[in-house]
């Protein structure tokens, strides 16, 4: 690899690094925000237990509860998404030192693993949508 490339590599490693900071520290946000939907449904249960909405106080729990799971299982993708990332600029920064051509297969590997996991959530978010616009169609049909 010429000097040319290992730049390229080494700025790509750059912005791989600040990318998967940036992510791991929305991921800690986004599990606080989802454990504080998970304590606080009880209490969001209480607060509606006077209302009609939702069925009372115990489905206004329960909403608490089911939206701070969803979030938990938001910061769990978010993880793996910034790990990917950080990993594959560790390894590409050691072989920008190194020369070792194992730090640039580990770095490209968990390069291509990110971009898998991408390629993954983008067509199970396009079968959901798919299914949703189904499902649209057929109540507008239907009514």
């Amino acid at each position: 690899m010429d000097s040319l490339q290992k730049n390229y590599l080494a700025e790509t490693a750059r912005w791989q690094k600040l990318l998967g900071v940036v992510m791991m520290v929305f991921t800690v946000l986004i599990a606080l925000i989802g454990i504080f939907f998970i304590v606080a449904g009880s209490a969001f249960g209480d607060a509606m237990e006077g209302l009609d909405l939702f069925g009372g106080g115990m489905a206004g729990g329960i909403a608490g509860v089911a939206i701070g799971i969803v979030y938990i299982l938001m910061a769990v993708l978010y993880y793996f998404f910034a790990r990917y990332l950080l990993r594959s600029a560790k390894a590409f920064k050691a072989y920008g030192v190194s020369d070792d051509e194992a730090d640039l297969t580990e770095g490209l590997k968990n390069n291509k693993s990110y971009f898998k996991l991408s390629g993954i959530l983008l067509i199970i978010s396009l079968c959901f949508l798919a299914l949703v616009l189904v499902i649209a169609l057929i109540g507008a049909i239907v009514s």
